[in-house]
C-alpha cells in the first residue's frame, strides 16, 4: 500500500479522539474525494454538510450520543440536536434521511466552519507529537487541499471501512445501545431497511386471538390493527417476537420512540411467559420460539430496558 495511504490509516486510527468529529470528518473528506473526479480544494462549508448530514441519521434513528457527556455536547453535535428537535416540532416525529429533508432545513454551515476551522482540520493531522502532511490547510479561507485525492479515490473503501470501525469504537464508548456498529454501517450512506412485520402475526394471534392493544387494553377496531415495538426498535435495531406486540394504529401513530414504563416492561415479560407456554404446549419448534426462550431466559426484556434508558 501506498506510503500516504498507510499515513492517512495510522492517523485513522491511531488519533486521539474526545468526540466523533474525527472521524466525521474524513468521511466527509474520502467522500468528496470518491464524488468530485477533480478535486481540488475543498472548502470547510462543503465538509461541514456532509457531517451535519452523518450526524442527522445517527441521531435521528438511533438518537446516538457523539461524546461521553449528554449534558455537555461537542457544539457541532448540538447544532444537529437542535435542528433535529425543530424539526420534529413542525413536521412530526417519524424520522428521515438527510438528503430527503435537507432542502427543509437552514444549516448552519458557517457556524460549524469556524469549529472545523478552530479545532477539528488542524487536530486530525496529529498523532502524538507526530503530524502527518495528508493535506495542506488554508484556515484564512477555510479550505484544504489533499495531496493525493486519487490514491483517496483508489482505496476509498478500505478508508470508508476503517472509519466506521473507529467511529463504532468511539460511540460503544459513549452509548448503550446494540449493534452500533451495524446503525453506523445502515445510517453512513443511508442504505437502510425495515422489514415486514407481518411474518409475526401466527404468533401474536395465539396467544392475542382478540387482537388486545398491549399499551391501551382495549380490543383494535378492524382497520387499525398494527404491531409495533415496545422496545424502541430505533434502540434494539431488530425485530424479535419477545418485542413484538399487537397495537391500535391510532396510538401507534403517536408513540413514537417512548421509552416503556416499568409496568409495560412487567406486562411484556408475562406475555412472553404466556406466550412461550403456549407455543410449547402446540409443539411448535422453531427459530422464533427458540429466541423467545433464550430471551426469556436471559432477561433481554430487563436489561435491554435498563440500557436503553441510560
Amino acid at each position: 500500500m501506498d506510503r500516504y495511504i498507510e499515513d492517512l490509516c495510522h492517523v485513522i486510527r491511531s488519533g486521539d479522539m474526545q468526540n466523533t468529529y474525527k472521524t466525521a470528518w474524513i468521511r466527509a473528506i474520502v467522500e468528496i474525494c470518491l464524488l468530485e473526479d477533480a478535486c481540488g480544494a475543498i472548502h470547510f462549508d462543503q465538509i461541514s454538510r456532509k457531517m451535519f448530514g452523518y450526524y442527522w441519521n445517527q441521531t435521528i434513528f438511533f438518537g446516538l450520543e457523539q461524546s461521553p457527556n449528554p449534558s455537555k455536547r461537542p457544539k457541532i453535535y448540538q447544532i444537529v440536536v437542535d435542528a433535529i428537535n425543530a424539526y420534529q416540532r413542525e413536521f412530526g416525529v417519524k424520522p428521515e434521511w438527510f438528503t430527503r429533508v435537507e432542502h427543509q432545513l437552514s444549516i448552519p454551515v458557517s457556524k460549524i466552519s469556524t469549529v472545523l476551522c478552530s479545532d477539528v482540520s488542524w487536530r486530525f493531522l496529529k498523532v502524538g507529537s507526530d503530524e502527518y502532511q495528508i493535506y495542506d490547510l488554508d484556515l484564512q479561507n477555510r479550505q484544504l487541499v489533499i495531496h493525493q485525492p486519487e490514491l483517496i479515490r483508489q482505496h476509498s473503501d478500505v478508508l470508508f471501512d476503517l472509519i466506521n470501525y473507529r467511529w463504532t469504537q468511539k460511540l460503544e464508548e459513549f452509548n448503550h445501545s446494540p449493534r452500533i456498529s451495524k446503525k453506523v454501517r445502515g445510517t453512513d450512506r443511508e442504505s437502510m431497511t425495515r422489514g415486514s412485520l407481518a411474518k409475526f402475526r401466527k404468533y401474536l394471534d395465539i396467544e392475542n386471538p382478540n387482537h388486545i392493544c398491549f399499551f391501551t387494553g382495549k380490543e383494535i377496531p378492524d382497520g387499525r390493527l398494527s404491531i409495533d415495538h415496545v422496545l424502541p426498535w430505533s434502540y434494539l435495531f431488530s425485530d424479535d417476537l419477545w418485542n413484538l406486540v399487537y397495537v391500535d394504529k391510532s396510538y401507534n401513530s403517536v408513540k413514537g420512540n417512548k421509552i416503556p414504563s416499568e409496568q409495560e416492561i412487567e406486562l411484556l415479560k408475562a406475555r412472553n411467559a404466556e406466550l412461550h407456554r403456549l407455543l410449547s404446549a402446540s409443539g411448535r419448534k422453531d427459530k422464533q420460539t427458540e429466541e423467545l426462550r433464550l430471551a426469556i431466559d436471559n432477561d433481554l426484556v430487563g436489561k435491554f430496558w435498563v440500557g436503553c434508558k441510560g
